[in-house]
């Protein structure tokens, strides 16, 4: 593959995973204010999360099995990330809680058709350079979380109006989808061939989307309701809500940044499976602790410790699998995010019932677990 190529169409997946992470992080930074705004509690947040993610779903299936082989992937994702931002516009400026359930629906849709899909086509550079480049994709997403949750800090601080900040993403995300059709894969080394019929994946792949579907439920306390836990059970400001988003995503950024780095120095099975179980040892210890500035630097070193786990495991799927690239990604996301269905529930209960605390314990606990299987699970990949 040619460099300009190369390094051009790598920008474009990473701008894919940056730029709507940015938006999250400011949209959940200011998900305790919109919820005082709109009368709504950790339940109805977990309901809204719940339809979110059957969208995503739904919308992830037939964009890779019917849009990407027929239009490439490119082309989908310059779309989605316009609909990703002007959907959250449309949270920010929603009357009420029953508006806010309608455009989760566009939100879940614009998000199906961006992160899965900006992963096959980060598998394709992979497969045309022989380079792994699943880290840097995944760097995109604590990039976003970082600058994001400091820059909602920082909007907060100043209390600059909500639904200006997220018009003025919605314009900007016009650009960068022209930005990223641009940069990305020529139509010769875009995706290419027929979509697959829907049918049960193959057993590995099973098994692989059973450790992303762990993973997505666990992690996604951090990232949804991080800055909830902080403002309500240890009492932070609000403008340091996100916080717990810029320390975990911080760690996470250099550890994808450098993932190359460590692979070579520690081994790919060291960083992706027992760096995991260390970090969220350290993340469960800080929690009984319980003192915010611990539990902020282990969130950092929690970031930097599990940061390269998703893409790896990923990378892995991809390549014990038989199927091809669109569906085998399109199957391991459908399969993590199927969390969606009830991870948001239970975490919305346990939190209005006892404490988002409890929460933080049992994503911990869970990631452990998740590592351990991925450890008997791994086998080394010669290129």
């Amino acid at each position: 593959m040619d460099k300009k190529i190369y390094y051009s169409s790598l920008a474009a997946v990473i701008l894919c995973s940056f730029f709507p992470m940015f938006i999250v992080a400011c949209y959940f930074t200011f998900l305790p204010w919109n919820m005082s705004r709109l009368n709504i509690d950790e339940t109805d947040v977990g309901f809204f999360l719940l339809l979110f993610g059957i969208f995503f779903i739904l919308s992830n299936q037939i964009s890779a099995r019917v849009l990407v082989p027929k239009f490439g992937t490119k082309i989908i994702m310059s779309i989605a990330i316009i609909i990703i931002a002007i959907s959250n516009l449309f949270l920010m400026i929603s009357p009420n809680y029953f508006y806010l359930l309608v455009f989760s629906i566009p939100t879940g849709i614009g998000w199906g058709s961006t992160f899965p899909i900006a992963g096959i086509h980060a598998n394709l550079i992979e497969k045309h350079s022989k380079k792994i480049i699943l880290p840097y994709f995944a760097m995109g997403f604590n990039l976003g979380m970082f600058i994001g949750g400091i820059s909602a800090g920082i909007f907060i601080n100043y209390e600059l109006v909500p639904k200006y900040i997220f018009f003025t993403l919605f314009v900007i995300s016009i650009f960068l989808s022209f930005v990223i059709y641009n940069l990305g894969l020529p139509k010769h080394l875009d995706f290419k061939g027929k979509g697959d019929k829907l049918q049960i994946p193959e057993k590995k792949v099973l098994v692989f989307g059973l450790l992303l579907f762990i993973i997505f439920g666990s992690t996604g306390i951090v990232i949804d309701w991080s800055s909830l836990w902080l403002t309500k059970d240890l009492k932070a400001p609000l403008y340091l809500g996100g916080l717990g988003l810029i320390f975990y995503s911080c760690g996470g950024i250099f550890a994808n940044l450098f993932s190359n780095q460590l692979i070579n120095i520690f081994s790919e099975k060291i960083v992706s499976c027992i760096f995991v179980l260390i970090g969220s040892s350290i993340l469960f210890i800080s929690i009984i602790i319980f003192n915010l500035y611990l539990i902020l630097f282990s969130l950092l070193l929690y970031g930097f410790l599990s940061a390269n786990f998703v893409p790896l495991i990923i990378r892995q799927a991809v390549r014990q699998s038989t199927e091809n690239i669109s569906t085998t990604i399109s199957n391991l996301i459908t399969m993590g995010l199927s969390s969606m269905f009830i991870g948001p529930a239970i975490v919305g209960f346990v939190a209005e019932t006892y404490s988002l605390t409890i929460n933080m314990y049992a994503m911990c606990i869970l990631i452990f677990i998740a590592g351990i299987i991925f450890l008997n699970l791994f086998k080394p990949i010669n290129n």
